[in-house]
């Protein structure tokens, strides 16, 4: 070779050099053995060899096991056979450092050959970053995914022009509705309101917190705090909107039980004061009316000092009750059984509400003992029984019942004041005019009555609410007008000599074989509320608000496994003809009732004769649990 083509050939290899060098990628060719023939400087940066140390060693080095002891059998099968595996083709394999850590990089392989010998490029490219990025997006789509599913607020994706396009689990949850059926449909569907519908177009920046009605996929509406952002991509330009919905059904109602609550303290406290400064007053009456009374001769005289005293004495007597309800009145507390009283009250009751109406009884065989005084449980169970005379003006039904409730925090969140524990419950329920949900509010305060001014004091319940309150305990009402009304006294379960109970909060719940249950309620917060307690219990759910719904559910859908009916829906269906359907078109199909109301009222023959079980308000998860399976169980062996 010529001293110039000696220099030609320096100068392209130098060239030749500079290029790789300059390379982002890792260059290294190897000969038909396997051994580095040439390394750039981004294949000595990525492997953290020189080249000086690599050339000259085979390959096999760059390699983790197993594929370093592979490698060269791979070279000869190729020469031997052309087999191509890597050979013009990029893929994904591991490498090794000089430090021994390994990584992922992308290898392409090709080939060339000068005279007889053949030599192979490979190209290497680092996905160490690339795959800590894809890594951690990754983490953030599933921390996103895990926020989106199991948010329990309704969450709603929208395009710029509030089209919805995603929804949530919760907004099924909540609305009724499948992401199917609402894509592609405006977000002003879900208001109930045509203002709230305009809030959807009149706001481009959004709003919120706005609280909002909004209506549920089967008519019905409800409350929620609503907020509605803009979502912008990362070139600032909107790109769709999201919307969160919070149903604030729940709180209106815990906050209106709270009023409820503090109204009756306020007025307690009010009531307390004035009775006391009146006792006051009528200690001075008395004190001086006897006083006068033997200084008195003539007989007009001393019959009106008589009755000044009477009349001061039914003042004192009335001051009494006043403190009852305010709950300052001493209590004479004792271990009681209330089973005893009511069997002892019996005959009483019976004279006093007279032969037109009917007196039953439905007491707990395993009934705990409580503490309380007996003087006011009589007072209390008199007052019940005229009151529900009173209210049955042409004959009636009169039951008292008693029972066992183990209460948890879900069953005493409506019931102010009262902790979850052991009550023993005095229920006295009749079929007479009930109450207004007007009326209902107010039958606890003092003085309020419906009888007329010379029928009632308007003291008799609110008297109950006091002594049951300063006993630890609480009063429910259940009443709607025309269908009677049920007043439940709980009392807490005695400390002393109690009775091993048969249902503890502890206890283990049945698990659920995935069975569908129908709910129908129709009060909204009540169906709700059911729903997500038999979720928890893993079944799955269909909600209706009133009997026809429910057996039109039925007709569209046979995977109804057991119908969770209220006893009292508007509509014209109650629970009990809901069931009759149901037993008579649906045979296959369980049904449970539950109601506040007794077993006996709702219609125990017809209960019986249709093999139904009733779960009584307010009940707690381990309750509602076993009455399922029960029912799901029987159902399943008929």
């Amino acid at each position: 070779m010529t001293v110039s083509g000696r220099t030609s050939a320096e100068a392209e290899s130098l060239r030749l050099k500079a290029i790789l060098d300059s390379a982002v990628t890792g260059i290294i060719t190897i000969d038909s053995e396997g051994r580095i023939e040439t390394v750039n400087q981004a294949a000595e940066r990525l492997f953290g060899w020189t080249a000086s140390e690599l050339i000259g060693r085979n390959v096999s080095v760059l390699m983790p096991e197993p594929y370093a002891s592979r490698h060269d059998d791979y070279i000869r099968r190729y020469l031997a056979t052309g087999e191509r595996r890597v050979l013009g083709i990029g893929r994904e394999v591991q490498g090794l450092r000089r430090d021994g850590t390994v990584f992922p990089m992308h290898l392409s392989l090709g080939e060339y050959s000068i005279g007889n010998e053949k030599y192979f490029t490979g190209i290497v490219y680092d996905l160490t970053e690339q795959r800590s990025i894809e890594a951690r997006l990754d983490r953030e789509q599933a921390l996103s995914r895990s926020i989106f599913e199991n948010l329990p607020d309704a969450l709603v994706v929208s395009d710029p022009e509030n089209v919805i396009r995603v929804v949530n689990p919760a907004f099924t949850r909540l609305f009724g509705l499948t992401e199917e059926e609402v894509e592609g449909q405006h977000c002003s569907i879900l208001c109930e309101d045509a203002e709230d519908a305009k809030r959807f177009t009149t706001h481009a920046d959004g709003f919120g917190p706005q609280q909002m009605q909004f209506r549920r996929r089967n008519g019905s509406s409800f409350p929620a705090r609503a907020v509605h952002r803009p979502i912008f991509g990362s070139d600032g330009q909107r790109i769709g909107n999201l919307t969160l919905i919070h149903d604030i059904t729940a709180e209106r109602e815990q906050a209106a039980v709270l009023q409820q609550a503090q109204r009756m303290e306020a007025i307690g406290q009010l009531t307390g004061g004035v009775a006391h400064d009146f006792n006051n007053l009528l200690t001075v009456i008395l004190g001086n009316i006897e006083l006068l009374e033997p200084r008195l001769e003539d007989e007009f005289s001393r019959s009106l000092a008589s009755e000044a005293r009477e009349a001061a004495e039914m003042g004192a007597r009335l001051t009494d009750r006043l403190l009852t309800f305010a709950r300052r009145q001493r209590l004479e507390k004792r271990v009681i059984d209330l089973n005893e009283f009511v069997l002892s009250l019996t005959e009483l009751l019976r004279r006093t509400i007279g032969s037109d109406v009917d007196l039953s009884t439905s007491l707990a065989t395993d009934l705990w003992l409580t503490e309380a005084d007996p003087g006011q449980v009589e007072n209390a169970v008199l007052n019940l029984a005229i009151n529900a005379r009173d209210a049955m003006p042409n004959g009636g039904r009169l039951v008292i019942e008693t029972r066992n409730a183990v209460l948890d925090a879900d069953a005493v969140k409506l019931i102010p004041d009262l902790e979850p524990g052991d009550y023993v419950v005095l229920s006295v329920a009749d079929t007479g005019i009930g109450m207004t949900p007007e009326v209902k509010a107010r039958a606890f305060e003092p003085f309020f009555t419906t009888k007329g001014a010379t029928k009632g004091s308007g003291l008799g319940l609110s008297t109950i609410y006091g002594f049951a309150r300063q006993s630890g305990g609480n009063v429910t009402i259940y009443s709607e007008p025309n269908r009677g009304t049920t007043v439940n006294i709980y009392l807490p379960r005695a400390k002393q000599a109690q009775k091993k109970a048969e249902a503890t909060v502890g206890e283990a719940v049945r698990p659920s074989r995935g069975e569908t249950i129908l709910v129908v309620e129709d009060d909204d917060r009540v169906r709700k509320l059911t729903a997500v307690r038999l979720e928890q219990l893993g079944y799955q759910v269909e909600q209706a608000a009133n009997g026809q719904a429910a057996l039109a559910l039925l007709e569209q859908n046979s995977g109804i496994d057991l119908v969770f009916s209220d006893q009292v829906m508007p509509g014209g269906l109650s629970g009990l003809d809901l069931a009759a359907a149901v037993r008579q078109r649906f045979p296959k199909v369980g049904v449970v009732l539950t109601s506040g109301y007794s077993a006996d009222l709702i219609g125990q023959e017809k209960v019986d004769g249709l093999g139904l079980k009733v779960l009584r308000k307010p009940y707690q998860q381990t309750e509602l649990a076993r009455v399922i399976r029960e029912a799901l169980d029987s159902r399943a062996a008929v």
